[in-house]
């Protein structure tokens, strides 16, 4: 990854593509020492393949693993990931934001681009603790 990184960072969130999970106006706690994707579910902040901005995510799928795009099928390399948004266009518009972008339309992002795991949400303060999973994720039988 080409960079060394004293730890953790926080983090101000400005946008609503992982709605409802993570707001605007959240502050997150990420580790910046990572040296490989983390497991699909984690939230990881990374570098947007199409714009260099820095922007928030989940894990989706991770190296080797399939996943579907245009129509069919594409195998992750080894160095990269499947990020999505938690937010539909839907969602995303009742934070004020338009449709969220993510791997659906980017394709795959390369561990190059991966800053840091989300590990804790620490303000606002009614809001602090850990990051829920997207709800389908959490869902028990």
């Amino acid at each position: 990854m080409g960079r060394v990184s004293a730890g953790p960072w926080r983090v101000a969130v400005t946008e609503g593509s992982m709605a409802p999970a993570i707001l605007p106006g959240d502050w997150l706690l990420v580790n910046p020492r990572l040296t490989a994707w983390p497991a699909p579910g984690s939230v990881v902040v990374f570098r947007e393949p199409l714009s260099e901005a820095l922007a928030i995510k989940r894990v989706e799928a991770g190296p080797g693993q399939q996943v579907r795009f245009g129509g069919g099928f594409l195998t992750l390399a080894d160095d990269e990931a499947w990020l999505t948004a938690d937010a539909d266009e839907k969602t995303a518009a009742a934070v004020g934001f338009g449709p969220p972008i993510d791997s659906n339309r980017f394709g795959p992002v390369s561990l190059d681009d991966l800053v840091a795991r989300v590990v804790f949400r620490y303000a606002p303060l009614r809001r602090v603790g850990r990051i829920a999973p997207r709800p389908s994720e959490g869902a028990a039988a």
